[in-house]
């Protein structure tokens, strides 16, 4: 019985001991994914900014922004394998009066993060394929560039590792990538704007921006973002006439606590299938192993002695059947005896 008992206690170890390997080999990846109900909203501020009004075609300085970025995720399009975002960014100032308002729709790949081509992606409601890494970083970051997508410039620039710093609590990943002056479009203004005679001109619209994103490693999420967004109108020898925006974006103190709480939680639920489950399961398997072992060798030490106890006990069961001839041959002397007795009596 305690043979039978230490067998299954070693079959029962030896199965915990293969989870404990699979466990971060195997079950971790598979479930350690960009999260299909994705849902945040960051926020960005920035300080003595400068704006073009729309409305009066002049320059306002000393402006006051504030960016929203709502990240939704659409789970009706995803799958094992990708993640799809609807994203929506609106920048205001301080009277509540909207100065850019955008709208991107992009899918990714849930464990790599990179973007995948997938699920009517678009970029203000115009389609367009994504590449690189968008709105977060792959699980396990590492201190190397990646490529990461800018919205406004519509390609993806490399997002350089700078250094390992300290944020929230947190130990974070620093990047920076640099998006040099690019034309992202042309519209007509009044010629007096460039300081032309015309009465209308073309003008082209450049962007450049300088990103810096501070990222928790293991988890992959920005913990904090910032960029150095500048927008403006160019005449036709190149020269910039007009800013459309002067800025420094930057997420705010709530947020950035937000996020670094998002990556511990993240992290957290990574260490447990990685590290805590697998430590558990390794020491329990190890245990019952051990017991088992330690069950069937006792049992087989006990197995000799029990068959010298049944071959000493076994005279002393048949006794009564060796001495069952010895009653018969007194009854027939004394039988003999009396019969010949008999005959000699008178």
């Amino acid at each position: 019985m305690r043979s039978t008992s230490g067998a299954i206690l070693v079959g029962v170890g030896t199965f915990l001991i293969v989870g404990a390997v699979a466990t971060p080999l195997v079950v971790a990846p598979a479930l350690v994914k960009v999260p299909l109900d994705q849902s945040s909203v960051t926020v960005s501020t920035a300080q003595n900014a400068t704006v073009l009004d729309f409305g009066t075609l002049s320059e306002r300085s000393g402006v006051n922004l504030t960016a929203h970025r709502a990240v939704r995720g659409d789970v009706k399009d995803g799958n094992a394998d990708r993640a799809v975002f609807n994203v929506g960014v609106r920048v205001i100032d301080d009277a509540k009066k909207e100065i850019t308002l955008s709208t991107d729709r992009v899918a990714l790949d849930r464990r790599t993060a990179m973007a995948v081509a997938c699920c009517a992606e678009d970029i203000n409601g115009a389609p367009f394929k994504h590449e690189g890494l968008t709105y977060t970083f792959p699980f396990g970051t590492e201190k190397k560039t990646y490529q990461y997508f800018d919205n406004t410039a519509r390609k993806a620039y490399p997002a350089k590792y700078v250094s390992t710093e300290k944020l929230q609590g947190l130990t974070v990943y620093k990047f920076e990538m640099t998006v040099e002056p690019i034309q992202i479009s042309e519209i007509k203004v009044p010629g007096s704007l460039l300081g032309s005679t015309e009465q209308v001109v073309n003008a082209g619209r450049y962007y450049a921006n300088t990103r810096t994103l501070w990222v928790e490693p293991d988890s992959g999420v920005i913990v904090k973002g910032q960029e150095k967004q500048l927008q403006t109108l160019r005449d036709g020898t190149g020269a910039d006439k007009i800013k459309i925006i002067d800025a420094d974006l930057a997420f705010t103190e709530d947020t950035q606590k937000q996020q670094a709480k998002a990556a511990k939680d993240a992290r957290g639920q990574i260490n447990l299938l990685t590290t805590v489950v697998p430590v558990i399961l390794g020491l329990l398997g190890l245990a019952l192993v051990l017991l088992g072992v330690y069950l069937v060798v006792r049992a087989g030490r006990r197995r000799p002695e029990a068959a010298l106890v049944e071959a000493d006990d076994r005279p002393t069961t048949d006794l009564p059947s060796q001495r069952s001839p010895e009653p018969a041959e007194e009854s027939t002397a004394p039988a003999g005896g009396r019969h010949a007795a008999e005959r000699t009596e008178p």
